[in-house]
């Protein structure tokens, strides 16, 4: 999941620092997670175990945050 450019934001929001993930996604979601903000992506993680019921919606609420 960690090499998922869409999870990521959400795996870090929810604390997670550590990803296991095939080679070839390393270098890209290295450079994604320098670009998000601990804080609000633990704010939009809130969000999305606590407003969304569906994938979809976790997905358009992240359109907020990135």
């Amino acid at each position: 999941m960690a090499g998922d450019q869409q999870a990521v934001p959400l795996l870090v929001g929810m604390g997670l620092d550590e990803f296991s993930m095939s080679a070839t996604s390393v270098l890209r979601t290295r450079s994604l997670m320098k670009t998000l903000d601990t804080a609000k992506m633990e704010e939009y993680a809130n969000r999305a175990l606590t407003e969304c019921s569906t994938a979809e919606e976790v997905l358009e609420l992240q359109k907020e945050y990135l």
